[in-house]
């Protein structure tokens, strides 16, 4: 992904956004597509959580019978790796979004009907540093995906999101970022939000759509420590707070802290700071 932004299409986005955003009235149900384990042709997916939003006409999803007709308002999420099949039968100005974790993929569509192609496509690469509250909203919009009918919760969080996205397109300095500082800075803030989960080296490159070597490159040229000892830094020191705050079991701080293993994570925790997990903790009792 290039760095470079267009400043006529940021401007063209960030006026879409601040009408919809203004205007919240006008948003309707959020629909879901679904994670299937083949993609039917025809049909499209990518990796990321997608957003798409019917701003005038008619749009709809061929692999569900119910979202086949999606009015102006109406909303289709499509979650990392879901599918859906694009019905452009009807005249239809539609937004949508690709929330990668380095930066925002915005496309608006301008289809008529019964004509080849489109009338206009519209696209903007927006990067951003991986913001807590998006993850968190994307996280919440997928789990309810099991639960599509309850919009009085789902249709607040649509429009979170969005007013999240019309933040970033206003914010002035990001794009000025060359590529490895900014590729360094968004994968120290995707490590800082999802330590806890199973964080490698490999799946952190395909993430963000480069090599593992190219990982390692970044962290030696733009930080102070590679890779493994920056991932193992933040764990410690979010295991720290833990120990002085919580009375949890060291298996349970280890597990929260990314440690499948008590033992392991106890055994870098005293070579890291010379005392063992409950030595430590004691100290705040």
């Amino acid at each position: 992904m290039s760095a470079t932004i267009h400043p006529v299409e940021q401007r063209f986005f960030t006026e879409l956004f601040s009408g919809v955003v203004l205007n919240p009235g006008q948003l309707k149900r959020c629909w879901f597509a679904r994670t299937q384990v083949s993609a039917p042709a025809g049909s499209y997916s990518v990796k990321f959580p997608r957003l798409e939003i019917v701003l005038r006409g008619e749009y709809g999803n061929f692999l569900e019978a119910e979202q086949k007709a999606l009015a102006q308002g109406d909303m289709l999420f499509i979650p990392a790796n879901g599918v859906n099949q694009p019905a452009w039968h009807k005249d239809v100005l539609l937004l949508g979004i690709v929330f990668a974790p380095a930066y925002l993929s915005l496309t608006f569509h301008d289809k008529r009907a019964g004509q080849q192609g489109f009338q206009r496509v519209r696209k903007c690469e927006i990067p951003h540093h991986n913001r807590g509250e998006l993850v968190h909203l994307l996280q919440a919009l997928t789990s309810l995906g099991t639960n599509p009918n309850d919009q009085a919760i789902i249709q607040p969080l649509c429009l979170s999101l969005l007013q999240c996205c019309r933040k970033i397109l206003t914010e002035p300095t990001v794009e000025k970022l060359a590529r490895g500082p900014f590729l360094y800075q968004s994968m120290c803030t995707w490590i800082q939000d999802n330590y806890a989960r199973d964080v490698t080296r490999e799946n952190t490159a395909t993430l963000f759509n480069i090599t593992p070597n190219h990982v390692s490159r970044l962290f030696q040229q733009q930080g102070n420590m590679g890779f493994v000892d920056y991932l193992r830094w933040v764990r410690m020191g979010k295991a720290k707070m833990i120990l002085q705050k919580y009375h949890l079991t060291i298996d349970e701080v280890a597990r929260r802290c990314g440690y499948p293993d008590g033992d392991y994570f106890s055994r870098l925790f005293k070579r890291e700071f010379g005392v063992t997990p409950g030595e430590y903790r004691d100290r705040f009792l």
